[in-house]
């Protein structure tokens, strides 16, 4: 009986180590696979900053420990391409820097770039992103967010474009109706002035970015867009009911656009658990997952909304971490195709839609 037990002892053990190599062996298989399949894909991110509150200078081209998405950081992540959000941060909470400062950031960032040629380059259109990311180095696009980047003049449009902006994260209150009754405006409809910034966006060949305007105004502009628009920084309400993330309605008309969400990943967006819990990649696909249920893989991106802070998803504290991403959603099915949709491809479509349609 002795020997019997001492037997099935050894087997139960050699059992369990056989299962715990053969999971090990796979854990590897699938680190390389994602590794392989993320370096050949094209990844963007769609809304960051290149600059912390904190930091006095630009710097991109070293590892400094300000911000998350520096040039070293992308590779070392895969990250081929970003859109580097104007005006820059200055720690100064309530202003709204004028046209001439916004000009004066593109050309910091511009300088910074051409400063470190063998690292990056300035990106304008899909092309430049394929043939940038074909050559090694990283694509840096410019978008826009700040209250007010009109100041009531839509030739500013032009000049933005011209300057390299090529997406703009829509104000509210410049492009609503006045609330008669002095309230927040919240559920105010579209102006005049909106309905012409959109169209004027339209006819440049910009991104329309809807991640801050509230949900009766998310759907005018869905509406009143002639092209696809996106969310570039934002996660889904149905995960996190928060004001401040998507709700499935307006996914879904979003998605019949043709744009794409870009989930974000701020670990108080993710999840209303933060921060007495911590918030992993895990929960982050989650919101991927939901996206692509209710309105297919087709619309689903990722916008990092990195700032140069504290307050990281646990495993994505950088950019260099972004791999994460593509093993998590191989682990849960995805092919290779709908990861490389939802790494660039999508987001890579859409601007590829708007830049075809440009009427200038």
């Amino acid at each position: 009986m002795r020997l019997l037990r001492g037997y099935g002892f050894f087997l139960i053990t050699t059992l369990s180590l056989l299962v715990m190599s053969c999971s090990a062996e796979r854990e590897v298989f699938l680190k390389r696979r994602a590794n392989r399949l993320h370096e050949q894909a094209i990844v963007i991110d769609a809304h960051a900053h290149p600059k912390s509150n904190e930091a006095p200078y630009l710097i991109l081209g070293e590892q400094t420990g300000a911000i998350e998405v520096d040039f070293i950081t992308m590779k070392s992540g895969g990250l081929d391409g970003v859109f580097f959000s104007v005006p820059l941060l200055r720690g100064q909470a309530g202003l709204s820097p004028g046209p001439a400062q916004i000009i004066a950031d593109i050309d910091t960032i511009r300088d910074e770039v051409e400063k470190y040629g063998t690292l990056a380059e300035m990106a304008y259109s899909p092309d430049d992103i394929r043939r940038i990311q074909g050559s090694g180095k990283r694509a840096i696009l410019l978008s826009m967010e700040t209250r007010d980047p009109f100041a009531g003049d839509l030739n500013l449009l032009k000049q933005y474009y011209d300057a390299g902006i090529r997406m703009i994260t829509l104000p509210r209150h410049p492009i609503t109706v006045p609330d008669p009754d002095g309230g927040d405006g919240l559920d105010q409809p579209m102006n005049d002035f909106g309905k012409h910034v959109i169209e004027e966006m339209n006819r440049l060949g910009m991104i329309i970015d809807i991640t801050h305007t509230p949900d009766n105004l998310q759907l005018e502009i869905i509406g009143t867009s002639a092209h696809p628009v996106v969310a570039s920084h934002s996660c889904a309400r149905a995960l996190n009911d928060i004001p401040r993330e998507i709700p499935d309605s307006i996914i879904e008309a979003l998605a019949e656009k043709g744009g794409v969400i870009c989930v974000t990943f701020y670990p108080g967006h993710i999840s209303s658990g933060w921060p007495d819990q911590s918030v992993t990649v895990t929960s982050l696909v989650n919101h991927i997952d939901h996206i692509v249920k209710i309105a297919g893989i087709d619309h689903v991106g990722f916008g990092s909304d990195f700032l140069g802070s504290d307050n990281h998803t646990t495993g994505l504290e950088s950019s260099a971490g972004l791999p994460a991403i593509t093993r998590e959603l191989l682990k849960r099915g995805y092919s290779r195709k709908d990861i490389e949709k939802v790494l660039g491809g999508n987001l890579l479509r859409v601007f590829e839609i708007i830049q075809n349609s440009r009427m200038i």
